[in-house]
C-alpha cells in the first residue's frame, strides 16, 4: 500500500509544507509515501527549504487497489481519472479553495475588506460561475466520493455543513523549535525581558484592517513582516511584544503559531479558525471581537497586553506548548488515518 501526495513543486508556502510532512511521517512510521508533482510545476526546481523532510518524488500515481491518493483542496480534479486508488481531498485552508472562495468574499469578508468582486452584482455572477463550474468539470461528483481530510476544526465543521460529508482532522506542525528527535522546546523558555513594545503582523492577512488601525493609533508602533528573509522573520517575532493577526483564518494559521512559539503574545481576531477554542486555544482576552468594531477592539486588546505584558505570556503558556508538541500530534493522526483506517475523528479530543 503506497500513498501519493499530490503538490505544487517548487512553491514554499505553508500548503506544501504540510503535504511534505505527511509524506514524511508517513515514511518515519515505516509506510511507502511519495510526492507527486502537480501537472505543469515537474520542470520547477524544488523548493530547498524543505530538503530536511523525508519526501521523495515518484513520476505518477499508481491508480491501484490499496493505494491512497491525497491531492490539496485546490487541485480536486486531479482525482477524477482515478478508478482503484483511494481519493482524498485535503482541506489545508478552507476559505481560499475553488469550492468555497466565493462564500469566503460573501460571509467572511468585514466592509474594510470588501471590493467589487465580494458585492452584487459581481458577487452573483460569480455564484453562477461557480455551479456552472462544479457541474461542467465534475469538481461536484469528484468531493461527494472522495474522502476528506481537514487541516482544522473549522474546515471539519465546514465540510460536514456545506458537503455533509464527515471529515478527518489532519493538522500540520510549526517546525519552530522542534528538535531531531521531535520535541520541542519548553514553553516556559521564553521571557518579555528586552522585548520591544511594538505589534508585528503579516500584512497579507489582514492589509485594509491595519491600514486603518496605523491611521487610528500613530502612536503604537507597528511592523509589517514583508520583504524579509525566514531568519529576519524570526528576529522580529523573537525581540517584538505582540502578534497581531485580524485576518480571515481559513485555517490554524501557520504565523500565529511561529510568533507564540518565540515568544510573542499572539492576538488574534474571531474569525474562521480563530473564532473556535479547538484550533486557536487563546486566552478568551487575546481574541478580538469582529463586531461592532474590530479596529478599536484590537486596540483594547494591545492595551490589556501593555498593561501587564509579564501576565499576558504566561497566560499563553499552553498554547506555546501544545505549539511545541505539534509533530507528536500530526503523527498520531496520520497513524489513526492511514495505517488505522481511523476516519471521522474531528480534533475536538486527543487520539
Amino acid at each position: 500500500m503506497t500513498t501519493y501526495v499530490y503538490y505544487p513543486r517548487g512553491l514554499a508556502t505553508g500548503g506544501p509544507e504540510a503535504l511534505h510532512q505527511l509524506v514524511d511521517s508517513l515514511r518515519r512510521q515505516g509506510q511507502e509515501a511519495f510526492l507527486v508533482p502537480v501537472p505543469g510545476t515537474e520542470s520547477t526546481p524544488r523548493a530547498e527549504r524543505y530538503a530536511h523532510y523525508d519526501a521523495p518524488e515518484a513520476p505518477a500515481v499508481v491508480d491501484a487497489a490499496g493505494n491512497s491518493v491525497v491531492v490539496p483542496e485546490t487541485q480536486a480534479l486531479l482525482l477524477r481519472p482515478l478508478e482503484h486508488a483511494a481519493p482524498f481531498v485535503w482541506w489545508l485552508s478552507i476559505d481560499y479553495a475553488p469550492r468555497f472562495v466565493i462564500e469566503r468574499a460573501q460571509r467572511s469578508t468585514l466592509p474594510l475588506e470588501q471590493t467589487r468582486m465580494s458585492r452584487p452584482p459581481l458577487l452573483w455572477l460569480r455564484h453562477l460561475k461557480r455551479m456552472w463550474r462544479g457541474w461542467r468539470t465534475g469538481e461536484d461528483a469528484v468531493l461527494q466520493r472522495a474522502g476528506h481530510l481537514v487541516q482544522s476544526h473549522y474546515a471539519w465543521n465546514h465540510i460536514f455543513a456545506h458537503l455533509g460529508r464527515v471529515g478527518t482532522i489532519l493538522s500540520d506542525y510549526t517546525p519552530v523549535g522542534v528538535g531531531s528527535d521531535g520535541a520541542g522546546a519548553a514553553a516556559s523558555a521564553v521571557s518579555v525581558e528586552g522585548r520591544v513594545p511594538r505589534i508585528t503582523y503579516n500584512p497579507a492577512k489582514s492589509a485594509a484592517i491595519m491600514r486603518e488601525f496605523s491611521r487610528r493609533y500613530p502612536e503604537l508602533e507597528l511592523l509589517p513582516l514583508r520583504g524579509m528573509t525566514g531568519e529576519e522573520v524570526a528576529e522580529a517575532l523573537r525581540t517584538s511584544l505582540i502578534y497581531l493577526d485580524l485576518g480571515t483564518h481559513p485555517g490554524k494559521d501557520r504565523m500565529p503559531r511561529e510568533a507564540a512559539a518565540m515568544g510573542s503574545v499572539v492576538l488574534v481576531a474571531r474569525r474562521g479558525a480563530a473564532a473556535n477554542d479547538v484550533d486557536v486555544p487563546l486566552p478568551f482576552a487575546h481574541k478580538v471581537a469582529v463586531l461592532p468594531d474590530v479596529v478599536e477592539a484590537a486596540h483594547d486588546a494591545v492595551l490589556g497586553v501593555m498593561a501587564d505584558p509579564d501576565a499576558a505570556l504566561a497566560a499563553q503558556a499552553p498554547y506555546r506548548e501544545r505549539v511545541l508538541n505539534e509533530r507528536e500530534v500530526f503523527d498520531a493522526e496520520v497513524a489513526a488515518a492511514f495505517i488505522r483506517g481511523e476516519f471521522g475523528r474531528d480534533g475536538a479530543a486527543e487520539i
